[in-house]
């Protein structure tokens, strides 16, 4: 209950209000009454979460289909099991001034904290009506209000329209939920060192280290109950961290990215399928799949189809947060913390990372859904009618993005870029705000500084969303005159601070990769990327028949067009039977069931087997899981902990064939000494390694 006079609500808003605020669905039961139980049930279960206060009858709680009689009643629940321990606000806005207030002096005499309200829907036109109607609210209250601008209701206010409002003596502060990301900022610059102004998405938080804000509130969303449990509350963890300054990037990247980037997937679908409405039925399905009681939507609302809820289960389920485990202390399994933090989206258990994947490069929405039928593991939009290849119309990454499940990654292709850090580094936050999985800047004619500079701004650009950077030379430079050498491209992208690298062409003479950079040039090359822990791609006129010049390479990804189109032209629509051919190849080389190295045995250095005994060692034992992660991440992390120690022998667990020979290669190369390798029964490979300089 809050304990301050209508003059004090500006700073017992600075003071109170910090951390993670939840908002409250409304669950209704089959008869379509609100579910009181639900509703006790689904309280209990967010302040498990930590979460610091809540709101309820908001957007996602339906506020629209509730009677006055339900929105009292949902706040009296509130008001009960909350009893002090959480802060409360309830959401009072009406199309009557009348009910608005009645609403207000409800929540007020029941104990809660805070107030919020929205410009009435209809007939509000102009800010100066938004304005009148929060001062009538402000005159009959004494608690703090915050004023929510959001496209819901027909209106958004401008960043001098808030300011406006925030003049008002106990309105506190903003939920900035416009989705226009410059307003958003604009109002954090102009209001938020006076006022609360939270705008409910992480990516402000990049963007206010960036900028030089911090907010101190998440005044409110969905995401604690849709991707905390009470035994895993990671996302509530960060929040609280981040609104006290401390933004901890590695933290969100093990923890919350993938899970955001499904809940980002069908939001967006949810809301184009919808004509821009709140996602309400979808939110209110993932609730239930994490143990929230829900139930059905109101109209004029529209449940998910039965097929929409079974993809939403199935895609959610894998993503579900798993308590911290207490790994045994001998031996130990490891995923070195050296690693630079831009790199550990490499070592992520999931199902991208499971070896050399394929990447079908389209123009359309209809390419891209034959790509995705054939089992495409990337989804590649880019623009073949412009010179030198360039990038697909936004609104086709959109739609593509849009319909692709989120396991499938849908990256962006630049082309061949100008020598513009400004004009790449704007392209690149466009695809980075379309939810791209990453975006390739090409450099054909540049010197190496200039591409340099181009690749850092662009990843500038980007913090703050998970997109990846990749960098890209043509194997064919060399035949322009100051063509940017592609010997160079692990450097560049070490120095662009890229995520990966690709290596493609440019010609249309028929010629292909392996015409300008032989196999074994590409395998150091690759290898090398890997070790540093990049995503390495190839790509460039690729056939079926270079498979096993792939494989043995064994890139992370292989980009191919052509080869799956209709008649093998590039010209021609992509094809699923052509995609699903090319795909099926792909994993028998992976599995070894095609075997690509001619017999070459893959244990070496005076491998024994003797079950893993070691005599002499001096020091202990570390086991690396690779399964489930790239070979870059792999190698990565055995060389971290390599590094780092000298004297532990390393155990890698690996099941992807092409994998565990570049493992071999990698420590061959690097000196380690191999001790044995054996495979268990569960049809994994255990390579057991001891570090150079190990005694």
């Amino acid at each position: 209950m809050a304990h301050y006079a209508k003059n004090e609500a500006q700073e017992w808003a600075r003071e109170s209000l910090v951390g993670q605020w939840t908002t409250l669905m409304t669950p209704f039961t089959p008869e379509n009454f609100v579910d009181e139980e639900g509703l006790r049930k689904n309280i209990k279960h967010v302040l498990r979460l930590g979460t610091k206060g809540a709101g309820c009858t908001w957007g996602m709680g339906e506020f629209w289909s509730l009677t006055h009689d339900e929105r009292v009643k949902v706040m009296d629940i509130l008001a009960e099991e909350s009893k002090g321990r959480w802060l409360t606000g309830a959401h009072v806005t009406h199309s009557s001034g009348a009910e608005m207030v009645s609403l207000a002096q409800h929540a007020e005499s029941v104990g809660f904290d805070v107030l919020i309200v929205a410009p009435p829907y209809i007939v509000t036109k102009t800010e100066d009506q938004v304005v009148e109607y929060v001062k009538m609210l402000a005159d009959n209250t004494s608690l703090a209000i915050m004023f929510y601008n959001s496209p819901q209701f027909g209106i958004v206010m401008s960043a001098l329209g808030l300011k406006r409002l925030c003049q008002i003596p106990n309105v506190v502060g903003v939920k900035e939920a416009s989705f226009n990301q410059q307003l958003s900022i604009e109002a954090h610059l102009s209001l938020g060192k006076d006022y609360v102004i939270s705008t409910p998405d992480e990516y402000i938080f990049w963007r206010g280290k960036e900028l030089g804000f911090n907010q101190q509130v998440m005044f409110s969303n969905t995401s604690d109950w849709r991707f905390d449990t009470p035994e895993a509350n990671y996302y509530v963890q960060f929040i609280d961290k981040a609104t006290q300054g401390h933004l901890d990037e590695q933290f969100y990247e093990t923890h919350i990215r993938r899970i955001k980037e499904l809940s980002d997937t069908w939001w967006t679908r949810t809301v184009t399928k919808f004509n821009g409405a709140l996602p309400v039925p979808m939110v209110k399905y993932w609730g239930e799949l994490m143990g929230m009681a829900g139930g059905h939507v109101r109209p004029p609302l529209i449940e998910l189809e039965p097929e929409e809820k079974d993809t939403l289960k199935l895609e959610l389920e894998p993503l579900k947060p798993k308590p911290p485990v207490v790994v045994p202390s001998s031996p130990q399994a490891v995923n070195p913390q050296g690693l630079n933090p831009r790199l550990a989206w490499l070592t992520g258990n999931n199902s991208f990372f499971s070896g050399m994947l394929l990447m079908v490069s389209v123009q359309n929405v209809q390419e891209a859904l034959e790509a995705e039928q054939g089992g495409a593991d990337v989804v590649d939009v880019k623009n073949l009618q412009e010179a030198l290849v360039g990038s697909g119309h936004p609104s086709i990454v959109r739609d593509v993005r849009g319909i692709i499940p989120v396991e499938k990654h849908v990256s962006v292709t630049l082309g061949v870029v100008p020598n513009q850090p400004g004009t790449v580094a704007m392209a690149a936050y466009a695809a980075a705000a379309l939810d791209a999985t990453s975006v390739k800047v090409g450099f054909r004619v540049s010197d190496y500084d200039t591409a340099v500079d181009v690749l850092r701004q662009a990843r500038q650009a980007m913090e703050g969303f998970n997109t990846k950077l990749i960098g890209s030379l043509f194997a064919d430079n060399v035949l322009y005159d100051g063509g940017l050498d592609p010997m160079l491209m692990v450097q560049l992208a070490k120095d662009g601070e890229c995520d990966g690298f690709l290596i493609d062409t440019l010609t249309k003479d028929g010629r292909n990769l392996f015409d300008f950079i032989p196999e074994d040039k590409l395998k150091e090359i690759v290898l090398h990327g890997k070790e540093l822990g990049m995503s390495t791609s190839l790509s460039g006129h690729l056939r079926i028949d270079d498979l096993d010049e792939l494989a043995r390479i064994n890139p992370d990804i292989v980009g191919v067009r052509g080869a799956v189109c209709g008649n093998g032209e590039r010209d021609r629509a992509v094809a699923w039977e052509a995609v699903a051919n090319f795909k099926r190849e792909l994993d028998l080389r992976k599995s070894g069931e095609v075997n690509v190295h001619n017999g070459t045995a893959l244990i070496a250095n005076g491998g024994t087997s003797n079950g893993g005994v070691i005599n002499g060692a001096g020091g202990g034992w570390v086991i690396i899981d690779g399964r489930g992660k790239s070979c870059a991440g792999v190698i990565a992390a055995l060389s971290q902990q390599m590094t780092a120690d000298r004297h532990s022998f390393v155990e890698a667990i690996l099941a992807d064939a092409l994998n565990i020979y570049d493992v071999i290669v990698w420590a061959e190369n690097a000196g380690h000494h191999l001790i044995t390798q054996r495979k268990d029964t569960d049809g994994t490979t255990r390579v057991l390694i001891q570090p150079n300089g190990g005694t």
